[in-house]
């Protein structure tokens, strides 16, 4: 795929998708923006946005065969095809769609396809596809990686999570169990919840708003903040930009990885409502 051409954008009232990566950037609701993009995203061909929803795929993280692929997969860097869109008043709907190509399967040598159904209107709703057009069965790990906006990180809550196991990569992914209460923020934080199926809560008493995130097949919810010295060392970020983002992210990493079968599809859906 050539990743030298002009980004292609799908704008409306309700919102920006970006055709690199498949990446919602923008929703807004009662016309606040919902999603954090950083300061200083990079806006450019071949490279992922900062901020917004990108898309995961084929792994999660740093490149699990350390063969310099980077970080999160390549779905995120490439042009998707625009299959529809359809532009209203009230809501926007447009789906897109990525195939394999020998610059894919020269990363990650299998045939598949990737369908992203987005619709902004009074709620986000998301649900991402995959094919699998092999002969063999694989296995991919996937996520929308969904940067929240909120008013000061240190004064908000996370429901959904209380109790629950999770891996912390701060520390060595060692496993750990969260508090039993809502979670709240005073340090960095990069967490994979594997397990976790259930909605979560954002309560922003500096913006007055509850973000409910409510899923569907997907069972790992990944949690993450750099704060101030882990900013300092992203390009995009401007000073402050960690205080007002938090990551709340669907998908299925780790030991939820998705085995698929030839011919087979699978889909995570996500819905964001704010209250």
């Amino acid at each position: 795929m050539d990743v030298t051409q002009p980004l292609e954008w799908v704008r409306s009232g309700q919102g920006e998708i970006c055709a690199q990566g498949g990446h919602v950037v923008r929703w807004k609701h009662d016309g606040s923006d919902v999603l954090f993009v950083a300061r200083k995203a990079r806006f450019e061909p071949g490279q992922p946005i900062r901020g917004g929803i990108p898309v995961i795929f084929p792994w999660f993280g740093d490149d699990p065969l350390k063969a310099g692929r980077g970080a999160h997969g390549f779905a995120r860097r490439l042009p998707w095809r625009v299959v529809s869109q359809d532009l209203r008043a009230t809501s926007t709907k447009v789906v897109l769609e990525l195939v394999d190509s020998d610059a894919t399967r020269a990363l990650w040598p299998h045939r598949f396809a990737l369908r992203l159904e987005a619709v902004l209107g009074a709620e986000l709703e998301l649900a991402l596809s995959v094919e699998n057009r092999d002969a063999a069965p694989f296995q991919f790990e996937e996520a929308l990686h969904s940067y929240f906006q909120v008013g000061d990180v240190r004064a908000i809550s996370l429901r959904g999570l209380e109790g629950a196991r999770f891996r912390d990569k701060l520390d060595a992914f060692r496993e750990k169990r969260a508090p039993s209460d809502a979670l709240m923020f005073t340090g960095p934080v990069d967490a994979v919840f594997e397990g976790a199926s259930g909605a979560c809560e954002i309560e922003d008493i500096v913006h007055g708003r509850t973000l409910r995130i409510d899923k569907r097949d997907s069972r790992s919810t990944i949690v993450w903040n750099p704060w101030i010295e882990g900013s300092q060392r992203l390009a995009e970020f401007a000073d402050e930009d960690w205080a007002h983002m938090l990551c709340v992210e669907s998908g299925n990493v780790g030991a939820d990885a998705v085995q698929l079968a030839p011919g087979a599809k699978h889909t995570l859906s996500l819905r964001v409502s704010v209250a």
